[in-house]
This record gives C-alpha cells, sequence and structure tokens, in this order.
C-alpha cells in the first residue's frame, strides 16, 4: 500500500511538472481537455480497477505454473519427496488457497533398503515437509516476501542437511 500512494504522488508530481514545462515551451495548457469531473473520476477509478486486476491475473498465473511444476524435492539431504496440491480454505499449512497432500518419497522405503543397495539420506517429519513447501511457495510467488524468506529457506535446508552437523530429528 506504501510503494502504491509513493507512485500515485510521484505521477502526479511528473505530471505537472511536465505539464509546466510543455507550457514554457509552447505557451498551451497541456490539460486542456474539457470534461466533466465523473468522467475524469471514473477513468481514474476504471485504471486502477484495471491494474488490480491485471495484477491478481498474474499471480493467479504464477502460482498456477509454480505448483504445476513443483511437486518433487529433497530437503538438505534428505530422501527426495513428491506430493500434490489441494485447494484448501482452512489448512495449517496452507499458501495462497494451496496446500500440499499426499506427501511420500519418491522411491519406497521398501525398495531403497535393499542389502546391494546403500540408501543415503533421512527421513523428513510430514509437517516439516509442509512447511518448507509453503515458504517456497511464498518466496517463488512473492518477489518481495522470497528476498526475505531466502535467508530462513537457506538455514532450514542447513539443518536437515547432516553432513554438516547432528542436529536431526
Amino acid at each position: 500500500m506504501n510503494d502504491t500512494l509513493k507512485g500515485i504522488v510521484i505521477g502526479v508530481v511528473s505530471g505537472l511538472i511536465s505539464s509546466g514545462i510543455f507550457y514554457a515551451l509552447t505557451k498551451q495548457f497541456l490539460w486542456n481537455v474539457s470534461l466533466p469531473l465523473w468522467v475524469w473520476l471514473s477513468i481514474t477509478a476504471g485504471t486502477f480497477f484495471l491494474i488490480y486486476v491485471i495484477k491478481a491475473i498474474v499471480r493467479k498465473w504464477r502460482i498456477y505454473n509454480f505448483i504445476s511444476e513443483f511437486t518433487e524435492c529433497s530437503f538438505g539431504d534428505s530422501y527426495v519427496y513428491t506430493w500434490s496440491y489441494k485447494r484448501s480454505k482452512h489448512g495449517r499449512y496452507r499458501a495462497f488457497g494451496y496446500e500440499a497432500t499426499n506427501i511420500r518419497t519418491k522411491t519406497p522405503l521398501s525398495e531403497m533398503n535393499n542389502s546391494r543397495v546403500i540408501t543415503c539420506g533421512h527421513e523428513v517429519p510430514e509437517e516439516t515437509i509442509k512447511m518448507f513447501i509453503q515458504l517456497i511457495l511464498i518466496a517463488n510467488v512473492d518477489k518481495k516476501m522470497g528476498e526475505q524468506l531466502q535467508p530462513t529457506l537457506e538455514y532450514l535446508n542447513w539443518v536437515e542437511n547432516s553432513q554438516y552437523h547432528k542436529l536431526l530429528h
């Protein structure tokens, strides 16, 4: 909201400056269109509404693209997990109306743990995975929040990497 107000003030001031420069050069007013005030207000309100709708459409598009592609990941040096998303209004780990569900390892543990293959990695609790997914979704859709969440995500990945320490669950 603060950036929007700042943008409006900058736009009005720059419009007045350009109008003054135009008048100084040509001795004519730039804003000599005679329209009633309600038309100008309607145009302004329509412009702001159109900008809001375009931002909402772009955000929905970014969310849809991200959740359609981001369905598997490993956290630290854990196993690779897969999941799907469902619409949720009241989930604890939901972001933008979506919550990760059906979380499981990409390869079942029974197949990973046999005598011929050495399995590297560890299991991560489902609540932790949901938190990771929620934070990654927020960081990738909302760029301002992404900058603020980046150190947190790096720290959480460090915590889940047992090569650096023994702080696992």
